[in-house]
């Protein structure tokens, strides 16, 4: 074991005599004992955040601890306690700073840590440990490949209770939980590029008609509807044919890529921009008013007009022709209502384009 350079009172393993632990602890056959039904309540969880809570609390009866805390990354600077067990010496979700702290140290460098003696330590999270009456306590990261997903803290309310085969053993175990959690994050990432238009990154058919049913029973099951109506509109850029035709398939492409921008800047985070095929937008938002609808519709109009896309030295103009109407009521049929604001948007193209037409 090694002192830290960031902290004299901190011990780690190099990396070489990480390996050479681990090859004695597989030579020694090392084991972790895990029972039956810690495994069974893993098989159940119904989601991450039971998962981690699970481990939490087996890791505290395994490693025998008085803590046991898992931490995820927040953004750049924070990390976030999503598990806990016994003693509550940092509250959970509290945010923990990635700097000053040994929790984020071991998260930033990937690499385990001892503090035997918390009492000597000038890390904030080690004081804050201290102040509990922890003594002493381990970290290691949750390593799965290159990436780092977060950390491991057992604590113990005496001195010197970690040695190295429990940094091994913890280490395994981290290294389990994040190979659980990559498959987590994997699945996540597919599921995201199952729902969004490669071109656009707006939502694709089938993932706005996932979200819309959502959002509308979320609508109605909150009362009274002239209160917050449900605004959907459908926008389609007039003439883009021409715009493929004269400019190439490649300045359409950065067209629509242009359009959905546009639409996101005018738009709350809470609604919902789709790109519904070829040239055809749809925006759903919740919680509008009739007054607060048109103004909406009016900023988007603007916003597309004043879309710029440079080709050869020449300003491609574009401009949409959009229906929309106001949920009044509660609607089960949301493909007839799709059908209903479609059908303005082709009235408004019939009608000349470039304008709006408002289903009554």
């Amino acid at each position: 074991m090694t002192s830290n350079n960031a902290n004299p009172h901190h011990y780690s393993l190099s990396d070489g005599d990480l390996k050479r632990s681990v090859d004695e602890a597989c030579a020694n056959d090392l084991s972790i004992e895990l029972p039956v039904r810690f495994i069974v309540e893993l098989s159940v969880a119904p989601d991450i955040d039971t998962i981690m809570q699970v481990i939490a609390r087996w890791s505290r009866a395994i490693f025998r601890a008085d803590r046991v805390t898992i931490a995820l990354p927040v953004d750049a600077t924070h990390l976030r306690l999503v598990a806990m067990e016994g003693n509550d010496a940092i509250p959970l979700d509290m945010p923990v700073p990635i700097a000053g702290t040994m929790v984020g140290r071991v998260f930033a460098q990937g690499k385990a840590e001892i503090c035997p003696d918390l009492t000597l330590s000038e890390d904030w999270d080690c004081k804050m440990l201290t102040s509990k009456g922890l003594q002493s306590c381990l970290d290691v990261p949750l390593l799965s490949g290159s990436r780092c997903f977060g950390t491991i803290n057992i604590g113990h309310c005496h001195r010197n209770a970690q040695d190295v085969a429990d940094l091994i053993r913890l280490q395994a175990m981290a290294h389990w939980v994040a190979s659980s959690l990559r498959i987590h994050h994997q699945v996540d990432e597919m599921r995201t590029l199952a729902d969004i238009d490669p071109l656009t990154g707006a939502l694709n058919r089938r993932a706005f008609a996932r979200k819309f049913a959502a959002m509308s029973a979320d609508w109605d099951a909150r009362g009274d509807p002239k209160k917050a109506q449900l605004g959907i509109a459908m926008i389609d850029l007039d003439h883009f044919k021409a715009i493929n035709d004269r400019y190439g398939h490649s300045a359409g492409d950065r067209v629509l890529i242009r359009v959905k921008e546009a639409l996101a800047d005018s738009c709350r985070d809470g609604d919902l921009i789709a790109r519904m095929g070829g040239e055809e937008f749809c925006v759903a938002i919740p919680d509008i008013s009739q007054p607060g609808m048109l103004t909406v519709l009016d900023r988007f109009t603007k916003a597309i007009e004043s879309v710029y896309i440079p080709e050869a030295d020449q300003h491609i103009n574009v401009t949409a022709s959009i229906g929309a109407l106001l949920v009044q009521s509660k609607m089960d049929d949301q493909d007839k209502l799709l059908s209903l604001v479609d059908g303005m948007m082709y009235r408004a193209k019939e009608s000349g384009r470039n304008r709006v037409l408002f289903y009554q």
